[in-house]
């Protein structure tokens, strides 16, 4: 999907910040993006990139849990169906875990079931694709922000 192509639905919900838990310092505030489409992952590191954020992606929950093995990002941006291990799949290993990153799903498909909206699972907020990337950034800006890790144990 283009840039151009992304435009704003009215599925956006915002949730509140101190439910989810980021464990990343001020130094180390990263945006992980995993979705298994090549040019979602390329065309949201790109526009979160030029607002000045720092962004890994990964085609698959596997590759993103072989990553974070070496820090949490500040905020997840995910895909619900990634294959056979499902975004709502990562959900869990990350609540299973107890380090969950603030989980901000995008879908192309129906509504996300109201149990993974939880706050207490993680999420931060969802997006219905096609998107504005602004509010894509609304939702993963406060993220990045000083005052907006949690520290939340789980």
């Amino acid at each position: 999907m283009a840039c151009s192509r992304v435009r704003l639905e009215d599925e956006v919900l915002p949730f509140e910040f101190g439910s989810a838990s980021a464990s990343a310092s001020q130094s180390d505030r990263w945006v992980g993006i995993v979705d298994d489409d090549d040019a979602v992952r390329s065309s949201l590191k790109r526009v979160l990139r030029m607002e000045g954020m720092c962004v890994e992606t990964f085609a698959s929950g596997e590759e993103f849990l072989e990553r974070i093995t070496r820090g949490v990002p500040s905020c997840l941006v995910l895909d619900v169906r990634l294959g056979a291990f499902t975004g709502f799949d990562l959900q869990d290993r990350l609540v299973a875990r107890g380090d969950v990153p603030p989980i901000i799903f995008i879908t192309a498909h129906d509504e996300i079931p109201a149990a993974r909206l939880d706050p207490c699972a993680g999420t931060a907020g969802y997006l219905r694709k096609p998107f504005d990337v602004a509010a894509l950034i609304a939702l993963v800006r406060p993220w990045l922000r000083e005052s907006a890790t949690p520290g939340v144990a789980r």
